[in-house]
């Protein structure tokens, strides 16, 4: 080769990728865990989706604390969330969504989401650089690694690169495909990545057609044309995205004037099409970095930071429902991730600052259904320094994903992360168990629950524990069932008769005779059924201005709520009518009894309920 076409080539290899006009970045075949990560991904198909939200998100306005909602106005009222636009969660009435997250809020309710709250780290950096570096690479505040989480190399890198792999038949997919402003970190080793490049936005189905965008018939145009073609010659992974991506189409229709779900499209195609790639990068299209005008001043429902949700959670939905309908959900695994939260407090802006912890969302069929961990303590009187508590490490969460995902072993993990950390309950059980568990599934019969499990190669096991859950969080034992130490295929049942509600969480704790144990995945029952009365719980309590009536299910119609005092007089009531909602809000208005301690009753759809209150 001429030393001219040599640098024009070199020129060539250094320019950006764009999908649609958004950069590509394949990572390279010289990252041993992605290529671990990619031989499991061929083994098991799993693949990795990581949504970038830029900025930092504002986990209080996004997760809202209804347990907590007087302290939330006390420190926000300028943005916070009115309690009866919330959108409810099946089954937790403490906690809901923004009301700009109704794709997020069906996919929670049909148990297709996993909420993992309170996400940081010790010591954490508020600076957007340096926090981002961290969050990319996996380190502690006070370290510093040029190697990400997912790009980590092992004890040594493969020998010969990079002619060893250029062109290699067995290795013709990439490792990582990242859509988003540049190259990041996050797939980084200590030999760098390799980008594929495309320099117009159309590009990417003119590399899929297989045709070029038009140049000037001048000699720049010409040098263009020249190193356009090199590019395309010399990209390892051309022919094998194209064929992919050729190989499928999208099933649902996608929201349109959303940058992220055209990037979701891409990948959903990607997936179905073949690519054996197991970690596909995503970038939200807008900054979460919101110190002023988050919310509308007439409306707190609208604003920035609902538009941003908005986004992000249509996109997110679409996406889903693509998956499923394509058959592949099973398969795929996606998350957001941000480089931290928000301050309790908002600021005169109408904003707010950057602060510590933030909910991690993740979304798939794999997932338990469940918020792991509870809702942030907020202050009485929450000042500007007061930061949302940190309830999980961040390295936790990707050492679950790398270990319960992609099930790497021990051993490998020890070179990504040396320290190793406690998993988290996020996926549904894919480790080894004690017993090959084929199954376990459940279904509402008139009056009763039904659970059955198939186990298979029982062996050494004392018995199974039934386990439920009104919140997914906090399990309680309902029953046990001794094993029958069958060596073929059997069958276990059992029924749950005392049912109050319409949503119930289950688990099976698998009880060795050694006395160790361990757990089945989670699953989530609802039934359309009514339920034995109506659910109700009341808070805050004690009550001083406002309370919020907690509905175990939602409901729809009037609601009547009355205060009696010890001698049975009623000396305080309040109507409301609502629809499909869980959590309705009272105000005493002026009209607030004097303190003390009174019978709350809650009135709906012909059934009543009882409490007690304490009023301050």
């Amino acid at each position: 080769m001429q030393r001219r076409d040599f640098l024009k080539l070199s020129s060539a290899l250094s320019l950006p990728l764009l999908i649609n006009g958004i950069p590509l970045s394949a990572a390279a075949n010289n990252q041993p865990l992605l290529q671990l990560l990619r031989e499991q991904s061929i083994d098991n198909g799993r693949v990795l989706v990581l949504i970038q939200m830029n900025g930092g998100n504002d986990g209080l306005n996004t997760l809202i604390p209804l347990d907590q909602y007087d302290k939330l106005v006390n420190a926000r009222s300028n943005i916070v969330i009115p309690s009866n636009k919330v959108l409810p969660l099946n089954g937790l009435p403490q906690t809901g969504m923004n009301p700009a997250m109704s794709g997020m809020q069906a996919l929670f309710n049909n148990g297709q989401m996993n909420i993992v709250q309170g996400v940081s780290y010790p010591n954490p950096n508020f600076s957007h650089f340096r926090a981002t570096d961290i969050l990319f690479s996996g380190s502690a505040s006070n370290e510093n690694l040029h190697t990400g989480w997912i790009g980590r190399t092992l004890s040594t890198t493969y020998p010969g690169y990079p002619a060893a792999y250029i062109n290699n038949p067995n290795m013709p997919d990439p490792l990582a495909v990242q859509i988003g402003s540049q190259t990041s970190l996050l797939t980084q080793c200590d030999t760098g990545s390799t980008a594929m490049i495309v320099n117009d936005p159309n590009y990417f189905f003119n590399l899929i057609n297989g045709v070029s965008s038009d140049t000037p018939d001048t000699p720049y145009g010409h040098e263009l044309t020249f190193v356009r073609l090199i590019k395309q010659q010399t990209n390892a992974y051309t022919s094998t995205i194209r064929n992919a991506y050729n190989r499928a189409s999208n099933l649902v229709s996608y929201p349109s004037d959303n940058s992220l779900a055209e990037q979701l499209k891409i990948v959903a195609c990607l997936v179905k099409g073949g690519l054996k790639t197991p970690v596909y990068i995503v970038s939200h299209q807008g900054s979460f970095d919101t110190h002023a005008n988050q919310a509308d001043i007439t409306d707190t429902t609208k604003g920035k930071h609902a538009g941003l949700l908005e986004v992000l959670s249509s996109a997110v939905s679409a996406f889903q429902q693509d998956l499923v309908a394509m058959g592949i959900s099973d398969r795929v695994a996606t998350m957001t991730s941000t480089e931290f939260g928000r301050r309790i407090k908002s600021n005169d802006s109408m904003g707010t600052d950057h602060g510590t912890a933030t909910p991690v969302f993740f979304f798939g069929s794999q997932l338990n259904p469940v918020i792991v961990g509870s809702n942030p303590l907020i202050p009485d009187n929450a000042t500007p320094s007061d930061q949302v508590p940190m309830q999980n490490d961040f390295r936790a969460v990707y050492y679950t994903i790398i270990k319960d995902w992609f099930m790497l072993t021990d051993a490998q993990l020890s070179d990504v992360f040396p320290t190793p950390y406690n998993t988290l309950p996020i996926f549904k059980q894919l480790q080894a168990l004690p017993v090959k568990l084929l199954s376990f599934t459940g279904k509402w019969l008139t009056g009763k629950v039904n659970l059955q499990w198939e186990v298979d190669q029982e062996s050494g096991i004392s018995n199974y524990e039934v386990q439920r859950s009104d919140d997914g969080n906090n399990f309680a034992k309902i029953g046990t069932v001794t094993a029958t130490g069958s060596s073929v295929s059997y069958t276990y049942n059992f029924d749950d008769l005392y049912l109050s509600k319409t949503l119930y969480y289950y688990r099976i704790k698998i009880i060795e005779q050694s006395g160790s144990s361990s757990f089945s995945s989670v699953i989530l029952l609802k039934t359309n059924q009514a339920s034995a009365g109506i659910a109700v719980k009341i808070f805050p309590n004690p009550v001083s201005d406002y309370f919020t009536v907690a509905l175990g299910n939602a409901i729809s119609g009037p609601v009547t709520v009355r205060i009696i005092d010890l001698t049975g007089k009623e000396i305080w009531k309040q109507e409301k009518e609502i629809s499909n909602a869980f959590n309705i809000r009272f105000s005493f208005a002026g009209k607030k009894p004097v303190a003390g301690i009174y019978a709350l009753k809650v009135q709906a759809k012909k059934e009543e309920t009882t409490l007690k209150i304490l009023v301050q």
